[in-house]
């Protein structure tokens, strides 16, 4: 049985989403967790505007303790249990038409963006790496990223697809007249920071300062983008020459604070300072917006910059809802069959332990042995014609009803 607990930025603001991060060290030490409460294992998917944890419970040892499934999350976090109120959850069918949807962009606060993929993919292998996944999470998943690369194949709903990136790019012309003019910094060397500086050049920035807590990434995003690299400690010098700061990092705490704005500003003749915050949690604190000619938005107030880009691509949804729900029906008569296994398993026994002991007593009172290969043709056949009734008379194990019964037919214990 497969259940989903999570929030995203459709569900929950950005200050309790902050409370349920997960880094892959996280991820580490949580999921065990799980597995010791019961689950046969999880995927944890973590990203700016989401949190979801995949998980399987084990069915055979009685009713899934759902309950001690939130209890670990809100205990791990610290987090208060009001906070639930927030979280959706799934199960069955539900989880892999959600993770279809999340995989295809179509549940992204950018339609059709791209860059959630190989989000769900690092968690994914963040997670089958510390062989901390299931065998049927792990088709889940192997199936999730075959429907989202249909889904983008056989429908236009990437196309020119929006990402966050771009509606912050977008969201900082508005206020600049000429970008190109703009000198830009940008906190972070990640895959969002690289998205960003592309949108930047499309729009004639030219200008470009890379800070990072791994000096390193910055210098090697620097050389490809001809900008410069500085070290993160000189973030309050390079307040003082830079209009645009947008910031995209893992940290756990604000980069940037009302003190070190305030001193920036005041050298600046409170020349105006535009702040992007695609972080979660934030980078950029709070109460920053509060000093004069200071403008900072988060990764919430991109939300209706995107929504003004998308109308051509809400054509495609139908479609690819189509194609997610053909992959959801292929997915759940994949698990139906899966239950039919030790069914199959105990007939193959039966019938060959049959064949063995009767080759056995023909040979013993016939004085002569039966060709083993007609024996085992018959045997083969027979096993073949069960396995399809079995198939046909529970519905390729949606049927649950008639296992125990099939089975116990077959079972020679």
């Amino acid at each position: 049985m497969i259940k989903l607990i999570g929030l995203n930025h459709k569900s929950a603001p950005i200050d309790v989403r902050s409370k349920f991060v997960f880094c892959e060290e996280d991820i580490k030490r949580f999921v065990p967790m799980l597995k010791e409460k019961g689950m046969l294992g999880a995927v944890v998917l973590s990203t700016c505007n989401r949190t979801e944890i995949y998980v399987e419970f084990d069915s055979s040892k009685g009713k899934p303790n759902f309950e001690a499934f939130e209890n670990t999350l809100f205990e791990y976090r610290k987090a208060d249990k009001e906070l639930m109120t927030y979280f959706y959850k799934k199960s069955h069918d539900d989880v892999v038409r959600h993770l279809f949807h999340v995989v295809s962009g179509l549940d992204s606060m950018a339609l059709g963006e791209y860059q959630i993929v190989g989000q769900v993919k690092d968690a994914f292998n963040v997670c089958e790496n510390n062989k901390l996944v299931s065998p049927i999470l792990k088709r889940l998943f192997t199936k999730a990223f075959e429907a989202g690369k249909k889904v983008r194949t056989d429908t236009n709903i990437g196309l020119g697809a929006v990402s966050i990136s771009y509606a912050a790019v977008n969201l900082a012309n508005t206020l600049f007249n000429n970008l190109s003019s703009q000198p830009v910094l940008l906190i972070g060397a990640g895959q969002t920071s690289e998205l960003t500086i592309q949108n930047l050049v499309k729009k004639g920035c030219n200008q470009f300062t890379i800070v990072n807590r791994t000096f390193d990434n910055a210098v090697e995003m620097a050389k490809k983008h001809n900008a410069k690299a500085e070290e993160m400690s000189k973030i309050d010098e390079l307040l003082l020459n830079n209009n645009i700061v947008i910031a995209s990092t893992a940290s756990k705490k604000a980069l940037i604070t009302r003190e070190m704005v305030e001193k920036a500003m005041e050298k600046r003749n409170y020349k105006e300072l535009f702040f992007v915050d695609l972080s979660v949690p934030r980078n950029i604190a709070t109460d920053v917006i509060e000093v004069d000619n200071v403008h900072v938005f988060d990764i919430d107030d991109l939300s209706n910059v995107v929504d003004a880009t998308f109308e051509k691509r809400r054509a495609e949804v139908c479609a690819a809802e189509e194609i997610i729900e053909e992959a959801v029906i292929d997915f759940g008569n994949w698990v139906h069959t899966r239950n039919l296994i030790p069914i199959f398993q105990n007939i193959c026994k039966y019938f060959h332990g049959i064949n063995k002991a009767e080759m056995e007593d023909y040979a013993k009172a016939q004085k002569i042995e039966l060709p083993k290969a007609f024996a085992d043709q018959i045997t083969n056949k027979l096993i073949h014609n069960m396995i399809t009734n079995v198939k046909t008379l529970t519905e390729n194990g949606k049927k649950r009803e008639y296992i125990p019964l099939v089975n116990q037919l077959f079972n020679q214990n």
